[in-house]
C-alpha cells in the first residue's frame, strides 16, 4: 500500500510539473497604456554663484512610457530669484523650448553671496510656486587635477591608459554635501551612473571629517572606464556645494533608477522641495531648486 502511494505522489508531481511548464512556455507581449491621471510642473532649477548665465527650466510631465525629450516646454512663466537676507530680485527672462534665463552682474551686485538664502517664485496659469534653499559654501582647497596611468587588467579598467583623479579636501565640519561634475572636452558626463555626490569627504560614519575626498569620489566616479583619456583631451572637474534635502533627493533617483531584480522594493514618487502657495492647483509639481558655490580645476592631457 505504502509503495502505490508513492507512486501516486510521483504521478500527481509530474502531472504539476508539466502543467506548470506548459503554462510558461509561450510569452504574450502586452501593451501597457499607462494613463497620467494628473500632469505635473517639472522645475529644473540648479543654479549657481558664478558669473555666466544661470538657466532654470520649465517643462510639463508626459506619461511613462512616452519617449524621454518630448515634455512639452512651458513657456508662460514668470520666474524670479529673490535673496531673502537682501530683498534683491532677479527675474529670469524666457528664452525659448522652457528655458529661463538671467546673466549676473558684478558691476551692478547682481550676484549670489555664499551664506545667503534664496526663493524661487514660478508664477504660471493662476498657480505660485516657491522653493527656498541657502548657497553653502563648497569645497575651498584643490590641490590638483590629474590623470593616472592605469594597467587595464579588468572591470573597471578595461582598457590600458590615463584616468583622471582629484585631489580636494572636505570642508571642516560635519554636514557639507557635495556633487563633483566631470567635463570632457567641455561635454558633461550626465549619464546617472556618473551621478557624483559626496556626504562630507564620503565617509564621516567614523568621525571623519575635513580630509581628501575618499577615493570612490576622487577617481572610481569621475571615469568613464570604456574611454581612457588621451592626448590633448581637456578635463575639468566643478564640486558644487548642495544642500541636505539635494543630496538625498539625489540618492532617490538613484536607488529608484536601479529599483528592479527578484528583490526591488515598491517604487515611490521622487520628493520635490518646491510647494504651491495656492490651493488646487492645475497641476502637480515635480523637479528641485538648489543654489551652489562652485570650485573646479582643469587640466589638458599630456601623454
Amino acid at each position: 500500500m505504502e509503495l502505490i502511494m508513492k507512486f501516486k505522489s510521483l504521478i500527481y508531481l509530474t502531472a504539476f510539473v508539466f502543467l506548470a511548464f506548459s503554462q510558461t512556455a509561450c510569452e504574450d507581449i502586452v501593451e501597457v497604456d499607462v494613463e497620467q491621471k494628473q500632469k505635473k510642473l517639472v522645475v529644473d532649477a540648479f543654479i549657481d554663484n558664478q558669473l555666466q548665465t544661470q538657466t532654470i527650466r520649465l517643462t510639463e510631465s508626459i506619461p511613462f512610457f512616452d519617449l524621454p525629450g518630448t515634455e512639452p516646454p512651458v513657456t508662460t512663466a514668470t520666474v524670479v530669484l529673490a535673496d531673502t537676507s537682501t530683498g534683491k530680485i532677479f527675474p529670469f527672462i524666457h528664452d525659448s523650448m522652457g528655458y529661463y534665463r538671467w546673466n549676473p552682474n558684478e558691476m551692478s551686485g547682481d550676484t549670489l553671496t555664499v551664506g545667503s538664502s534664496y526663493a524661487l517664485f514660478i508664477i504660471e496659469n493662476g498657480d505660485t510656486v516657491v522653493g527656498i534653499t541657502k548657497l553653502y559654501p563648497t569645497a575651498d582647497r584643490i590641490d590638483s587635477l590629474r590623470t593616472v596611468p592605469t594597467k587595464g587588467n579588468g572591470p573597471p579598467f578595461i582598457d590600458t591608459g590615463r584616468y583622471c583623479e582629484i585631489f580636494a579636501y572636505d570642508l571642516p565640519g560635519i554636514g557639507n554635501h557635495y556633487w563633483l561634475k566631470t567635463f570632457r572636452n567641455d561635454t558633461l558626463l550626465g549619464d546617472i551612473n556618473d551621478l557624483n555626490i559626496s556626504q562630507d569627504m564620503g565617509n564621516n560614519s567614523n568621525g571623519q571629517d575635513g580630509d581628501l575626498f575618499i577615493y570612490p569620489v576622487r577617481f572610481s566616479q569621475l571615469n568613464e572606464f570604456l574611454r581612457p583619456y588621451v592626448d590633448g583631451e581637456k578635463v575639468r572637474v566643478e564640486i558644487h556645494s548642495i544642500s541636505r534635502e539635494a543630496y538625498f533627493w539625489f540618492q532617490l533617483i538613484v536607488n529608484e533608477s536601479n529599483n528592479g531584480g527578484l528583490f526591488a522594493t515598491p517604487p515611490v514618487n521622487i520628493m520635490s522641495n518646491l510647494f504651491y502657495l495656492n490651493q488646487n492647483p492645475k497641476r502637480g509639481i515635480a523637479g528641485f531648486f538648489n543654489v551652489a558655490a562652485v570650485n573646479a580645476a582643469e587640466i589638458t592631457v599630456v601623454e
